[in-house]
């Protein structure tokens, strides 16, 4: 059996492992009463990014149901608000000033764009309202936040950096950039040149393109004709199957590197261009994605198949069952309370949790532990960031995403 297999054999039995000491632990609970504790899901149901908001609110709800069968946070239920931020800043403000406002919202979660994210950042401020984005631009966590702002993802200079060490490890020496104009993946290209050259590479070329063009033949022909050892290509999944189609008719061999979310997404992009178009495409995310107890849990609470890699989704699981500790151990639903053990519950000495359900049960008892998360297993920066990441270096095979190493 392969080192993966075997790990994804171990997180198996300690994912089963987990769910029984979770429901034993919490086997005396009584069912949640009183009003619900409601938590925003500002999740992209349409526009560019509507390939990720259904994974986000299915994510969202089953951790909240999960928590809730097992006797919910201080007493209380949580209930899963969800509204369209249709990957528009001015209908992501609409939304979330409804979410805050009328829905009376303690936490506004998902918001996958970066855009979107940066314009609610101020409202989420001024109601003094939690915000976890996993939107990647670093200006999210830049400023005074008031310790209210927890990205739930990579930020765009550390995947940046991480792409050059995956590509430069993997053989390049010459890359070419082909990157779409969003505050994320634009976040990512800096970073990735001056890592690629720190470590003896050379960028050829630095190409911008814009979301829903009807060809990408000029872009293409332009980056891959000075065949460069590797293109660097941060991109979304519509895009970047686009774009993946149009290189391989034209028979272009240079190695592809983009994210996990735009080549993989729970197998959408093989579908979108097929096996012998994706073969050879490498992707990179934060682990350990499939590999750790935390993200069984969440495929067998989402009824996804084990393997499966989707990061959105996980990321929005972590971010629920985080609220939920942080606000156990606050015992208050104040964000500027809760917000204090945000860092807590991940970053504090203990034996590692992956089932919210028996971390809350340690709080209750007044047990140490830290939640180990589904996408990454974390820890939170003063202003917020995740750091202490690793990146796993996926490359499809045969259909199929293989983890073939880490930048650790």
């Amino acid at each position: 059996m392969s080192k993966l297999g075997q790990w994804r054999v171990l997180g198996v039995a300690v994912a089963s492992m987990c769910v029984v000491a979770g429901a034993s632990a919490a086997g005396a609970a009584s069912a949640p009463s009183g009003a619900p504790i409601r938590i925003g899901l500002l999740a992209p149901l349409t526009g560019s990014g509507g390939a990720y908001g259904k994974e986000e609110e299915t994510a969202a709800k089953a951790a909240a149901a999960h928590i809730n069968a097992h006797g919910g946070v201080l007493g209380r239920p949580l209930e899963i608000v969800v509204a369209d931020d249709e990957t528009t800043p001015t209908a992501g403000v609409s939304a979330a000033r409804k979410l805050i406002d009328v829905d009376g919202v303690v936490a506004i979660t998902g918001v996958w764009s970066s855009a979107v994210a940066l314009a609610v950042r101020p409202v989420a401020l001024e109601k003094s309202v939690a915000l976890l984005p996993v939107g990647s631009a670093d200006e999210l966590t830049e400023g005074d936040n008031k310790g209210l702002v927890w990205r739930f993802q990579t930020n765009g200079k550390n995947w940046g950096q991480a792409f050059a060490n995956v590509a430069y490890k993997d053989g390049a020496k010459t890359a070419s950039i082909l990157v779409l104009q969003t505050p994320f993946t634009l976040s990512t290209v800096k970073p990735f040149a001056e890592r690629f050259a720190q470590q003896g590479g050379k960028v050829l070329d630095t190409l911008y393109f814009n979301p829903n063009q009807p060809s990408y033949r000029a872009e293409v022909e332009k980056i891959f004709s000075k065949k460069p050892d590797a293109v660097f290509l941060p991109s979304y999944i519509p895009e970047f199957s686009a774009i993946v189609r149009e290189i391989y008719r034209s028979g272009y061999e240079s190695k592809l590197y983009t994210f996990s979310h735009a080549a993989d997404s729970g197998g959408k992009f093989v579908q979108n261009v097929g096996k012998a178009a994706a073969e050879g495409v490498n992707h990179v995310q934060a682990t350990p994605v499939g590999n750790n107890a935390s993200y069984q849990i969440y495929l067998k609470q989402t009824k996804q198949p084990e393997g499966t890699i989707v990061a959105f989704g996980a990321n929005v699981f972590d971010e629920i069952n985080v609220l939920a500790l942080a606000i156990e151990k606050a015992k208050s639903t104040k964000a500027v309370d809760f917000s204090k053990e945000i860092a807590n519950v991940v970053n504090t000495k203990g034996p590692d949790v992956h089932d919210p359900v028996q971390g809350l049960q340690l709080i209750r008892e007044g047990k140490p532990f830290r939640y180990s998360g589904a996408t990454a297993d974390f820890r939170f920066a003063p202003n917020g960031d995740q750091v202490d990441l690793d990146y796993g270096h996926y490359r499809v095979l045969n259909g199929v995403s293989k983890l073939v190493g880490t930048t650790k």
